[in-house]
């Protein structure tokens, strides 16, 4: 399996030109875009540098053709960017997706809205919370006299949760499934032991079609890697051709994975994206001609 652009020998000459020419395969003239979940995925929680592998390989396919980056997160824009700043990623993402449904374009390390796509989703979702107001009452009280975890301010919905252990998460999401079937449109988003609420059309999985069909990208030219809950909406061969996740990804999304024909990898986070990244795409070599 390529680990990088491999330098086939040389054979023949043209003038004294140097020629390079990519072997013909699928893959080479296919693969547009990778879209990836940040924590859990690419990013280790101890906050410690990307791994450089990812990068590498990014550098390489970037070789073959245009390759576009998207991260797909649950962070607010805000974040991410420090984010991005603080581990000092030597490359930065074409796009962003915050808090699961808003979509931003990364230029020269600036992030700019689409100011169509995030506008219509904060009138739909200011929409929705104000008509489940009875909800987050209920909601709210169940989580104060039955459990230990947190209410906090979210900044994707009126109320955000943090759970004290996955247990006590799965507890809470329990209590959840049946109270919000009175109100379809409403979904609560978990990772780990975060939760916070949405709007069911909006989530990872729409934002990555926005995103692709203003790039000109069908799903058979996309690779997605995730690891957590939230990650699942965009788990889909709708979305994309090419499904993988890491080693630490939870059951729930490897179980996706596996039912999709996807690639669930030995190793961890980065590490196990470039693992998958290069099962199901092996990068095309680079012949050079003299």
């Amino acid at each position: 399996m390529a680990s990088g652009v491999g330098v086939g020998p040389a054979s023949g000459s043209v003038g004294k030109r140097r020629v390079n020419r990519i072997a013909a395969t699928p893959a080479a003239g296919g693969f547009r875009l990778i879209c990836t979940d940040f924590d859990g995925t690419i990013a280790e929680s101890d906050g410690r540098p990307i791994s450089s592998s990812f990068f590498m390989r990014l550098r390489a396919w970037r070789k073959v053709g245009p390759v576009y980056w998207v991260i797909n997160t649950g962070r607010t824009q805000e974040n991410l960017t420090e984010e991005l700043v603080r581990r000092q990623v030597p490359i930065w993402p074409d796009w962003a997706v915050a808090i699961e449904r808003e979509i931003w374009r990364y230029r020269n390390r600036g992030a700019v809205g689409w100011f169509e796509w995030n506008h219509k989703c904060q009138l739909m979702h200011a929409q929705l919370f104000a008509s489940v107001k009875p909800v987050w009452k209920l909601i709210e009280d169940f989580v104060a006299h039955h459990t230990a975890a947190q209410l906090v301010a979210d900044a994707g919905s009126p109320l955000g949760i943090i759970a004290q252990s996955e247990d006590e998460a799965d507890e809470i999401s329990a209590y959840m499934v049946p109270l919000l079937k009175d109100w379809p449109t409403l979904v609560a988003v978990r990772n780990s032991i975060y939760f916070r609420f949405s709007h069911k059309f909006y989530h990872k999985g729409a934002c990555l079609e926005a995103i692709s069909q203003n790039l000109g990208v069908q799903p058979a030219q996309v690779l997605v890697a995730g690891d957590h809950l939230n990650d699942l909406p965009m788990m889909e061969r709708r979305y994309a051709r090419y499904l993988t996740c890491p080693s630490n990804a939870v059951d729930e999304v490897k179980a996706k994975i596996t039912s999709q024909g996807g690639y669930i990898a030995k190793a961890r986070v980065a590490e196990g994206v470039v693992e998958g990244w290069d099962r199901l795409l092996p990068l095309p070599v680079l012949e050079v001609k003299r």
